[in-house]
Parts: C-alpha cells; sequence; structure tokens
C-alpha cells in the first residue's frame, strides 16, 4: 500500500483530465439526501403508517419476485418495491386531502404523464438548500468547487439532485439517456445525468419499467460512456463496489473491449471507498471479475476525507479553464457544420509573415476577416439575451438590426428578445422583422403548460412567488411566466432576472436546459412588455 500520491502519478501519466462518476453517497455526505432504499422508505411510510411500512413492501418485492423464479438481486427488489410504493401513493395522492392544494399546483404536469410518485420525488429533492451544507464540509465543497474549473473534464452522476449544478454552476447539463446519446457533446466542462434529474420529474429512472426502458438503450449509452472510460481517467465517489448501477455499467464497457484495452484501462478506473473513522487514506490495486470471465483491474483508495484527493486533483491543472477548452471545441464543431464553413476557414502556411513574427501558444482563428460588419455577425444569441437586460451600449443599435439579428433570428427560429432593438431603429425594417415580429403578440409566448398553471396558481405578484420559492429556481421561472402582463411588474422583473444572471452567469450557454429555456423566455415576456409600442 501506499499513500496519495499514487494518484497524482497516476493523473499526471494521462493525457487528459479525469471524469467524475458521482452517487448518491456524495449528496448523502454533504445535503443529507436519502438513498435509494431512502426514498422508498420515505414514500412508503406516507401511504402505510404502521411501524414496519418499509418492511412491508420489502416482503411483497421479495414474494413477487420468488413466485416469478425472479433473482433476488438488490436491484430487483428495490425497483419491484418501487412499482408497488408508486401504484399506492399514486392512488393516496389522488384521493387525499393532504395532497389537495398539490393536485391545483400540478394539474399540468399530471395531465403530461408525469406520475405523483415522481412528482414528488423532485419536489422533495428540489426542497433541498444547498447552502446548508455542513460546516466541516466547506473546506471539501471550496475544493472541489477549484477542482471543476481546470482539474476535471466533466461529471457522470446517477443522482437526481442537483448539488453537482450547485457545486460547478458553469458545467452544461444533459439528462437522460437520450439527451447523452442525440445531444452534440464536447467532452468537457459537462455534467451527465444518466438516471435522471429532479428538474425534470418525467426523467427519473427508479421503478422496473424505468430500468427496462434503461437497459434497452444501454449499449448506445455504453458507446458514448465508452470514449470517455477510455479516453479519460475515471474516478468514482459515492458509490459501492458491490452497486449493482456501477457493475452494469462497467461490464457493459468491459464486454466491447479486448484484453489489451482493458490493461490500458486499469490505470484510468480510480475507485473511492469512504469510510468513517477511517484513520488514514490509502491506496491499493484492486480487481474484480464479471459473469463473461473478463477481470478488470483498477485503483481503489480507502479514506474518511476528500479532501486529501481534491488536493491532488488540483495539481493536475490544465493550463485553461474547461469552459474555454468547451467553448472551442463547441464553436469549431459548429462552424465545421455551418453552410459558410468553407468561407470562414482560412488555413495559414507555418511561414506566414503574421505567424512568425508573434509568439503564440495557441492560435485559433473564427474567419472574422473585417471587423466590421463580419464581427457583427459573430454575436451570439446569449449575448442579445444579456444585453436585453444589461443594457450596456456594447452594440451598434443600426448594425445589429442589420447584420446579426436576421441571422440569429432565422438560426433560432425567431425565439429571440427583438423589441429593444426595433424600438430604437429610425430605418425601414428588414423583411425578416415584418414578417416574424410585425403583428406579434404576447400570447404568442404563453404556451398551453403556462396557460395550465395559471388557471390553477394563487400568486399575483413576483415578488409573492419569489417569497414562496426563495431558493427554488425551477418554481420562480413556472410561476412568474405564468403570472397574467398586467400583474407582472417590470422592474421587479428586471431586477429578478438580472440577480440570477449576475448569480449564474453562465446559465443561458450551460447548466440544465429547462431552467435555461425558462430564464430565456421571462427575457423574451420583458422585453415586449418593456419595449413593444
Amino acid at each position: 500500500m501506499s499513500d496519495i500520491k499514487q494518484i497524482e502519478e497516476l493523473l499526471y501519466c494521462s493525457q487528459s483530465l479525469p471524469f467524475l462518476f458521482v452517487g448518491s453517497g456524495v449528496s448523502k455526505r454533504y445535503i443529507n439526501t436519502d438513498s435509494w432504499p431512502g426514498i422508498i422508505e420515505r414514500f412508503a411510510n406516507i401511504v402505510d403508517k404502521s411501524e414496519f411500512a418499509y418492511e412491508k413492501y420489502e416482503n411483497k418485492a421479495r414474494q413477487f419476485l420468488l413466485d416469478r423464479g425472479i433473482q433476488l438481486t438488490k436491484n430487483n427488489m428495490m425497483t419491484k418495491m418501487a412499482d408497488f410504493v408508486e401504484s399506492d401513493f399514486n392512488t393516496f395522492w389522488f384521493d387525499s386531502s393532504e395532497y389537495e392544494q398539490k393536485r391545483v399546483e400540478f394539474r399540468e404536469e399530471i395531465r403530461n404523464g408525469i406520475t405523483p410518485f415522481k412528482l414528488e420525488i423532485a419536489n422533495y429533492f428540489r426542497s433541498i438548500n444547498m447552502n446548508n451544507i455542513g460546516y466541516n464540509y466547506l473546506n471539501e465543497i471550496a475544493l472541489l468547487k477549484e477542482v471543476g474549473e481546470k482539474s476535471i473534464a466533466g461529471v457522470i452522476t446517477t443522482n437526481y439532485d442537483c448539488l453537482m449544478e450547485y457545486i460547478f454552476p458553469d458545467y452544461e447539463v444533459y439528462v437522460g439517456q437520450e439527451q447523452l446519446i442525440f445531444s452534440p457533446t464536447y467532452g468537457v466542462n459537462e455534467i451527465y445525468k444518466i438516471h435522471g434529474c429532479s428538474l425534470q420529474p418525467k426523467s427519473i429512472v427508479i421503478n422496473s419499467s424505468d430500468y427496462e426502458d434503461f437497459d434497452k438503450r444501454n449499449a448506445y449509452l455504453a458507446a458514448k460512456l465508452m470514449t470517455i472510460f477510455v479516453e479519460h481517467p475515471i474516478i468514482f465517489l459515492g458509490y459501492s463496489l458491490d452497486d449493482e448501477n456501477v457493475q452494469s455499467i462497467i461490464k457493459s464497457i468491459v464486454d466491447c473491449l479486448s484484453d489489451d484495452n482493458l490493461d490500458r484501462l486499469r490505470d484510468r478506473l480510480i475507485f473511492v471507498e469512504w469510510r468513517d473513522g477511517y484513520e488514514k487514506t490509502e491506496v491499493f490495486p484492486y480487481s474484480r471479475a464479471f459473469s463473461n470471465g473478463k477481470t478488470i483491474s483498477m485503483t481503489k483508495i480507502i479514506t474518511d476525507s476528500y479532501e486529501e484527493l481534491f488536493e491532488v486533483l488540483l495539481n493536475n491543472k490544465s493550463k485553461y479553464s474547461s469552459s474555454f477548452y468547451r467553448k472551442i471545441r463547441k464553436d469549431i464543431y459548429e462552424l465545421a457544420l455551418s453552410e459558410e464553413g468553407h468561407e470562414r476557414i482560412q488555413v495559414l502556411a507555418s511561414n506566414d509573415k503574421k505567424l512568425m513574427e508573434g509568439n503564440f501558444e495557441i492560435l485559433i482563428g473564427f474567419g472574422i476577416v473585417e471587423l466590421g460588419k463580419r464581427g457583427y455577425r459573430s454575436i451570439s444569441a446569449e449575448e442579445v439575451f444579456k444585453d436585453i437586460l444589461f443594457d450596456e451600449g456594447k452594440f451598434n443599435n443600426e448594425l445589429l438590426i442589420k447584420e446579426a439579428l436576421p441571422e440569429l433570428i432565422k438560426r433560432t427560429s425567431g425565439s429571440l428578445p427583438v423589441f429593444k432593438y426595433i424600438e430604437r431603429y429610425t430605418d425601414d425594417l428588414p423583411l425578416v422583422f415584418k414578417s416574424r415580429f410585425e403583428n406579434f403578440s404576447f400570447e404568442k409566448l404563453e404556451t398551453k403548460t403556462i396557460l395550465l398553471v395559471r388557471e390553477t396558481m394563487s400568486y399575483t405578484s413576483i415578488e409573492e412567488v419569489i417569497q414562496k420559492y426563495p431558493k427554488d429556481l425551477y418554481s420562480q421561472i413556472k410561476y412568474i411566466q405564468a403570472l397574467p402582463p398586467q400583474q407582472i411588474d417590470l422592474n421587479d422583473l428586471e431586477k429578478h432576472l438580472k440577480k440570477v444572471l449576475m448569480e449564474h452567469p453562465q446559465i443561458l450557454v450551460s447548466g440544465n436546459q429547462t431552467i435555461r429555456s425558462g430564464i430565456k423566455k421571462l427575457i423574451r415576456m420583458y422585453d415586449y412588455l418593456r419595449y413593444r409600442k
């Protein structure tokens, strides 16, 4: 056995930054969330007030599996218990006076196919205050936040909560298998929530049907994850080595690899086991055999504190932030796929005079040959959304209308705030503005979902919503969007949106997609109500 410096050597020898694979033990440690059995027990106790509610469902699930000759694995037991608890809880939720207000509040979610069980699981995790992290762990959290800047490539997690988004607010979040498989990913500055997220209750994977669907698509997910496992060190935090979900993911990757490549994977897998009161941090080799006859080797750490590990990770920094790398990768990828890519990409010879005279570490060009008009064509939609609120005077309104916005309007299918710029423009508007915005009304911003929420909610002001949900950004967006125009105080809305953008500088380009879309919708509403004449 040897000390934690072994890990530093492994990371140093790798050509890429590690990914963290984060389990429920991390959330339990920092914000005291329920584990999978804890969630089942929480809801079992709601529908059955007896002392042995959990044990009743456990016995019922065991008997069900035995009667059908199904193996009594932990996953089979937990998913079947989830089935039985969900069925009873859904009935209780629909009938009980205890949930009368919830039935009104979440009518649209239920009509959209979200079960009360998943809805309340999501509500439970969303209700957790991320600022209530124990004093003993504040240093660990501070170190982990610093680790996220330059020392890891990303995070994979099976957790439903938003702790990782809280710690790494600039990271792009992908929820569920479909989003991870079918959305463009760039392998850095990203969080992959493969079992769903509390901000998207329908995405939560917990019952037997959810796991059957998950397993059907597992080959596609494994292919995506295998790229990460082969290219990056993987550090498992908050899991047990007996966790069937982790074993299943590793096995699906192991199945695809030859013995030679398995050997290469050995130095890339690092499993951290937390043991309360363990006096020192120990590091040693560990092997795990799978049913297919293959064995995978990894490095195992036993510790009662993550501080030493996080400090080692900090010693393995990249030169630039992970958010910078992701932006560059994204820009190059999008440029290469665009129709005008061949016009905007220029290869310079290595003896080009301009290159020879400069002492460059990195030289990246995106075809901005002239600064004026062509420079305005490079403005992003996110810059426009921010400018609506902060009005820093950084844009020439005429060039914005003529050069930047027409292309952005096409690219975003018109989902852009433009009335501020139209109101300040004195010339004849380009055709794209007339066709899309001449007869535009506020009702076009109000979806069926927004109207359903409006029918059932009792809030009448932005201030009232924020007082009710001071830390729940998801609920703030949901109910502020649903306020009728006459109840929206524009000064309050402006103040609130500015506060959100200042606290979460990357919220318009990264993070949870539901939150990102909601903030953009509120900015468009503000733009219409403030500037539409």
